[in-house]
């Protein structure tokens, strides 16, 4: 997988690619943000007839827009009218690229994403770790208004089926070494001997 992540004030690569695809749609930052953004990335997708990709969107609108509202609005409780008066937006932008599909999100905050290597115990923190596993390409550029964050997930071929075309991977001469452990092999042959 190659992962490049871009974090600067030019805009990224995709704005110079011809998009055969583009929706959008502003939500305000509060924690619902997330369910109905992934909605709207499998309606979207479905319409696109790119659902071989819809759980990695999914997913990786689910992490972005879970950082946005952290930075730019209310996750943990239900805000009042007052309150989601004076909240920011997230916009949720989706591009289809020929043999990819860009998820976009901007918000009000300047506070550019950071990657981090949570340990263990850590409870969170593995959003964009997921985001850099799933994408091909991710990053951030600064907007009038704040930052977006964007993943390209590439979309697999398809054979005359229908089928996802399967990746072919590379090989290696690399062999793992096994040593069998004589007493776990005997335990392993009795064992199925009584069955």
């Amino acid at each position: 997988m190659r992962v490049n992540h871009y974090q600067g004030h030019d805009e990224p690569f995709y704005f110079s690619r011809r998009a055969r695809f583009v929706d959008q749609l502003n939500l305000v930052a509060v924690a619902s943000a997330v369910s109905v953004s992934r909605h709207f990335v499998r309606l979207t997708l479905g319409k696109w007839q790119a659902g071989s990709v819809e759980g990695d969107a999914a997913l990786v609108v689910s992490e972005l827009v879970t950082n946005a509202v952290k930075v730019s609005g209310v996750l943990d409780r239900q805000p009042t009218w007052a309150e989601m008066d004076a909240l920011a937006l997230v916009t949720v932008r989706l591009i289809g690229l020929d043999a990819s599909i860009v998820v976009e999100v901007g918000d009000a905050s300047q506070e550019q994403p950071v990657l981090r290597r949570p340990d263990g115990d850590a409870e969170g923190g593995r959003g964009l770790l997921l985001v850099e596993e799933i994408a091909e390409n991710w990053g951030s550029y600064r907007t009038r208004r704040g930052k977006a964050v964007w993943a390209e997930i590439p979309v697999p071929e398809v054979t005359p089926s229908g089928l996802p075309r399967r990746r072919r991977l590379e090989r290696t001469d690399v062999r793992p070494t096994v040593r069998a452990d004589a007493w776990l092999l005997r335990s392993l042959l009795v064992g199925l001997q009584a069955l």
